[in-house]
């Protein structure tokens, strides 16, 4: 009997135990494990990558986010006031490129760009699992066609004032960097289609080609038979890129990007005899296979090339 009231009694010690030690491991998890602090998202250099989808609207509008650190949720509303950063960008082209200033980096000037408000809220309890707060940008769809897809672009900008919680000052300013992207491909993420076809009806070899947004309806390539490098000079870019503009009806034009460069590019137009060869290259847009027919010459300084190709994308354009 007395060695069934010692078996009761450590029963009981060992789940009043569990019962403290389960209590104890709650208000673990209630305390808050890191300080909360105030601060711009961005990456390892300060930089936030947005992308503007390019469409016929005459406003386009990016978001920078701003977040609050620690395990739990906020408990207070969160106040920020947004100011441009004079300085961050030309520190950034210094500590980048150094004395190879044709490499720097461009800042959008102000007329070019608007703020719907300087003011950020990050609003306590309205959704624990996704506390961000979001400082929109408004930018002209006719300014973003314009920037060149061959520089970076960016704005520049800073918490000025922040309560009710302390700012992170390693994370206080903030590169917004500007991509562009439409419908055909991303300036962000490299979009690749796959090229086939015949240069003066000799089959050409297989190839995946980079393709780069323009307007919301255009997009650069490389004449056929050339390869796209990150590091091609401007002058090699403007000899061998073609633009492709497609309308409303998918047809194409296909024009020179730089014609002043010595680069010439002619559309021609393909046979209604389904068993001549340019049949099926009817500089057209396929938008359910995500594939484009076309039928060009061109000459780069080599003289004449007649070209029939096909482009179909190797990755599908998220919308």
């Amino acid at each position: 009997m007395k060695t069934k009231y010692i078996y009761i009694a450590f029963l009981t010690i060992l789940c009043g135990g569990s019962l403290v030690a389960c209590s104890n491991g709650d208000e673990f998890f209630k305390d808050e494990r890191y300080k909360k602090m105030i601060y711009a998202i961005s990456d390892n250099e300060q930089i936030f990558h947005a992308e503007f989808e390019l469409n016929n609207e005459e406003d386009i509008i990016g978001v920078q986010p701003f977040a609050v650190s620690g395990t739990n949720p906020i408990d207070q509303d969160v106040h920020l006031s947004i100011e441009k950063d004079p300085e961050l960008l030309t520190e950034y082209n210094y500590n980048t490129y150094m004395d190879e200033t044709d490499k720097y980096a461009r800042e959008l000037k102000d007329g070019d760009y608007s703020l719907l408000s300087s003011i950020v809220e990050i609003k306590a309890g309205v959704n624990p699992s996704y506390e961000v707060g979001k400082l929109q940008v408004k930018i002209k769809t006719s300014i973003i066609e314009k920037l060149s897809v061959d520089s970076a672009y960016f704005l520049s900008f800073r918490i000025k004032e922040a309560t009710p919680y302390e700012i992170n000052e390693e994370k206080r300013n903030v590169l917004f960097r500007i991509y562009k992207k439409n419908q055909y491909a991303s300036q962000k993420t490299p979009t690749y289609y796959a090229s086939s076809g015949f240069m003066d009806d000799v089959v050409m070899p297989f190839d995946s080609k980079i393709i780069m947004p323009l307007a919301y309806n255009k997009i650069r390539t490389y004449i056929a038979g050339q390869i796209y490098d990150a590091n091609d000079t401007k002058e090699t870019i403007n000899k061998n890129s073609m633009v492709i503009t497609v309308d409303a009806d998918n047809q194409v034009l296909i024009s020179a990007f730089d014609s002043e460069n010595g680069l010439k590019v002619e559309m021609l137009s393909p046979s209604s005899d389904p068993n001549d060869g340019s049949y099926g290259y009817r500089n057209y847009y396929n938008p359910e296979e995500k594939q484009f027919y076309l039928y060009y010459r061109f000459d780069n300084g080599e003289g004449w090339k007649v070209v029939r190709e096909t482009l179909r994308a190797e990755s599908i354009i998220s919308k």
